[in-house]
């Protein structure tokens, strides 16, 4: 990532014959590869879009088929995505960058370049210098996508409302997404008889995820322990470490009705009961979300 930002024109030297010279290599340059092409004002459209734990600042343009998304998932950066409709993967040669408005004078507009970009399929991805470069569009500077066969500038016409939508989103967010706490799983010491406070403030994240998310229809809670003991009384102990992480769900306010809880004793090891480390990992409280 490079970042720029202000230009002092003082500190520009360059002879009238070499400024020709630059200005005839880069129209040369234009022809042989890209061509910059600028979203029309009229038709670009920054838009807003949000999701239980998702929040989306998005444009597309029908002409080029680009869509440029900025995408906050809870718990994850900020990234930039941007895809092609053709459906072709776009090269990973293509860089991000910010640049100041064709009319604007070269000060007071700060400019991020992304190089470093990743293919997932045919979108392209960009985490590193996503938030610089947000800002520099908060303050007027244009998104553009380039490549040896494309230059493409989306302004940001109409962007404010947009953003100011998406930053309330992101206040919003829950601190956990659904793919986080989709499956998770709280360790127990041996002969721990209530939570620590690092497992209750999860269960008080999962919880807000739940009470926001309606597709969430079922909390399973399984218990397990080590084999150290008698059969019996590990099953008590899963029982009650599973009933203790429900009753901190019900606090929270989710609904019993979406609670299941079993215990499962030292039935069903998922790590290795000959070692210590085995036996900590086994003794847990296994907590899935089901999703309708």
């Amino acid at each position: 990532m490079r970042r720029a930002g202000e230009i002092n024109s003082n500190n520009l030297m360059v002879t009238s014959q070499t400024l020709g010279l630059v200005l005839l290599l880069i129209g040369f340059s234009a022809q042989v590869f890209a061509q910059r092409y600028i979203v029309p004002f009229d038709s670009v459209q920054w838009r807003h879009g949000q999701d239980v734990d998702r929040c989306t600042l998005q444009s597309s343009d029908p002409h080029t088929g680009f869509d440029v998304q900025f995408v906050v998932i809870a718990a994850q950066p900020l990234q930039i995505r941007v895809e092609r409709q053709s459906g072709r993967a776009l090269p990973t040669s293509t860089s991000f960058n910010t640049t100041k408005p064709v009319w604007a004078n070269a000060t007071g507009y700060a400019t991020t370049t992304i190089e470093d970009v990743e293919l997932e399929g045919s979108t392209l991805i960009a985490s590193h210098g996503a938030a610089y470069m947000l800002e520099d569009m908060t303050r007027g500077a244009w998104f553009n996508i380039n490549a040896m066969d494309f230059d493409v500038y989306f302004p940001t016409t109409n962007f404010k409302p947009a953003l100011q939508a998406f930053n309330q989103c992101q206040r919003e967010l829950p601190a956990v997404n659904f793919q986080h706490a989709r499956r998770v799983e709280l360790q127990f010491k041996e002969g721990a008889m209530t939570l620590t406070e690092q497992q209750k403030n999860m269960i008080d994240d999962i919880s807000t995820l739940i009470k926001k998310d309606n597709a969430i229809v079922k909390v399973l809670i399984d218990g397990y322990t080590d084999n150290t003991g008698d059969s019996v009384s590990n099953l008590q102990v899963a029982k009650q470490n599973g009933s203790d992480v429900a009753q901190w769900f019900v606090e929270n306010g989710v609904s019993k009705a979406m609670l299941e809880i079993r215990g499962h004793g030292d039935r069903y090891p998922k790590y290795d009961n000959a070692t210590r480390e085995g036996r900590e990992k086994n003794r847990r409280v296994e907590i899935r979300l089901v999703r309708k």
